[in-house]
């Protein structure tokens, strides 16, 4: 093992040997062409090795058309994007390749592409100074007695989390390394400093396809980081089946997508920390880096046929933070794109929608189209993400100009002669409960009803602009919605870990020795009430739940739910979803 202060003794996964191919610029990009060879276990820590040595080229010159290693299909290729390489005097370039998963510290942590060092120079560069690229930070110099180690101990000014990268100097259109050791356009590395004027010390391993960014003198902590992720809400929608495979996938494992298979795979049985629920996948990766620095960004994603964004979390990244210690780091559960099964109607539940096709100035409506409605010829219909087209969960049906309109069973009916219209429809389960919609006119409603079919425009609002409105309680039948202006596309507040603030909880003034508690409710969200708010126990108020209460009042925001308590002693609320 090659030596070098302040690296961590590697432990690795070895992957079995098979062909691997080296394409790129200089061979025309053929997948399959030129296999590398292979050399046994001679990397670090008795690694496989493969390697491809490039001759034939121009001496001193970039190719920066781009290269990476393949197994033999475009389906899985290492580094995520293009390397460029420089090739020597010699007219030529080796490249290394160890397709294993690590767990020394080092990043990539799998699938390394490395390269002989073609002797040029080196620097860091990154947000811990005053600009990126124009004042370069730090001077990288050859490590004594190595080859191809580059190393630089730089002071950092204020403690923080900053990103940054490797580069040749003073130009971004050549080498450059952070997340892998492509050199376009790949991701930024990450340090964090816990103290004012530290000191960071950079290495650079050519060869290897490694670098590590530390803080010499701390010494890293080890975590077994165990992953879960609830899929309960992605099988009521039948975006997941039981059966399909889950993954995590991030800046630790080269952000693999699902149809690769390369992500870290997780797992439904045994049943997550001995209980029931088989919805729950689970698994474990080891983490080795400074304590209580992010170790990785990283998402969930699942190869099921029927998946929405090719398998991804449509949510932000995840970070995960180490511990100050060794030993196990069990994360939260968390629900597939931050969606709880209580996001969704877990029942068909009836709602009644209402328009108001006046305009502040008393007359009828325009739509985006320059169409003015006209009651005499014109109908109203409503179309959303309960209208489930197809069999699709949450698909739209097609509006007027789509592919094969139809008879649609959303028309609204005139409230007497007067221009609010309204219809109460059954909302499919798996519909969110705060889900979007729109109103469309159609202009010739005769005619197309007596042909089958529906040819609303989608002429309310532009593309992407909706009405967002929350069944807030499923016990009523119907849910009343609040009456829409057409063109007016409304978005009421939600109470979600998007949004604590949606819950709008409030306590009244005391009258006939009661307190009035009033909060926007949703089904899965219900009151907690405590005598002390910085101790005690919360009692919980299930029957607050919006699959329960129906006493409140209406309001543009929707059901507004209200209970009365006693004005006597001090009582605490909290709004929650478990």
């Amino acid at each position: 093992m090659l030596a070098v202060a302040g690296l961590v003794a590697a432990s690795v996964t070895i992957v079995q040997a098979q062909s691997y191919y080296l394409a790129g610029n200089f061979e025309g990009w053929c997948n399959n062409c030129t296999q590398m060879t292979s050399n046994g276990p001679v990397g670090i820590g008795g690694n496989l090795q493969y390697s491809y040595q490039i001759t034939g080229q121009t001496p001193n010159s970039w190719d920066t058309g781009g290269m990476k290693v393949t197994d033999g299909s475009w389906a899985n290729t290492w580094p995520g994007n293009n390397m460029y390489m420089w090739y020597n005097a010699n007219s030529n370039a080796t490249i290394y390749f160890y397709p294993a998963t690590f767990t020394d510290g080092f990043t990539p942590t799998s699938h390394r592409v490395g390269f002989a060092d073609p002797g040029l120079a080196w620097e860091v560069t990154g947000d811990f100074g005053p600009n990126w690229g124009s004042d370069p930070k730090a001077q990288m110099t050859l490590l004594g007695g190595s080859v191809g180690v580059y190393t630089n101990t730089y002071m950092v000014t204020n403690a923080g989390t900053y990103s940054f990268k490797f580069r040749t100097p003073g130009t971004w259109n050549n080498f450059q390394i952070g997340t892998d050791f492509s050199s376009d356009n790949n991701g930024n590395g990450s340090v964090t400093t816990t103290a004012n004027n530290q000191k960071v010390l950079f290495t650079l391993d050519l060869p290897n396809g490694r670098w590590q960014a530390t803080i010499p003198g701390l010494i890293p902590v080890t975590n077994q980081v165990v992953f879960s992720v609830d899929m309960t809400s992605q099988i009521q929608q039948g975006y997941f089946t039981p059966g399909s495979a889950v993954f995590v996938a991030g800046a630790f494992n080269g952000w693999p997508p699902a149809s690769t298979g390369n992500g870290l795979v997780l797992t439904n049985y045994p049943p997550f920390g001995d209980g029931s629920n088989t919805n729950i996948y689970y698994g474990t990766n080891q983490f080795i880096g400074l304590p209580g620095s992010s170790a990785t960004t990283y998402k969930f994603n699942d190869n099921d046929p029927n998946a929405q964004n090719s398998g991804w979390e449509t949510s932000n990244d995840r970070t995960l933070t180490l511990l100050t210690i060794n030993g196990p780091e069990v994360l939260n559960t968390v629900p597939f794109n931050n969606f709880y099964a209580s996001d969704f109607l877990l029942q068909d539940t009836l709602v009644t929608f209402t328009v108001d096709m006046t305009n502040i100035a008393g007359g009828y409506v325009t739509g985006r189209d320059g169409h003015t409605f006209n009651p005499a010829n014109d109908g109203v219909f409503v179309n959303g993400q309960f209208a489930n087209y197809g069999g699709n969960p949450q698909s739209w049906e097609p509006w007027f100009g789509g592919v094969n309109p139809v008879a649609s069973p959303y028309q609204l009916k005139e409230v007497g002669f007067g221009s609010v219209y309204t219809n109460t429809f059954t909302i499919p389960a798996g519909t969110p409960v705060a889900f979007l919609y729109k109103y469309g006119i159609d202009t010739n409603l005769n005619v197309d009803i007596n042909a089958g079919q529906q040819n609303a425009q989608d002429d309310e609002a532009g593309t992407y602009s909706n009405h967002v409105r929350v069944i807030r309680s499923t016990a009523m039948n119907p849910y009343v919605l609040p009456t829409d202006n057409f063109g007016n596309m409304y978005s009421e507040p939600y109470f979600d870990n998007g949004s604590t603030s949606g819950g709008n909880l409030t306590m009244g003034s005391p009258a006939a020795g009661m307190v009035p508690v009033s909060w926007l409710g949703r089904p899965g969200a219900y009151l907690q009430f405590n005598t002390n708010v910085t101790g005690g126990s919360w009692q919980n108020l299930i029957a607050t739940d919006g699959t329960n209460w129906t006493a409140g009042y209406s309001s543009t925001n929707g059901f507004v739910s209200v209970t009365n308590w006693p004005a006597s002693g001090t009582a605490f609320f909290r709004l929650v979803r478990p």
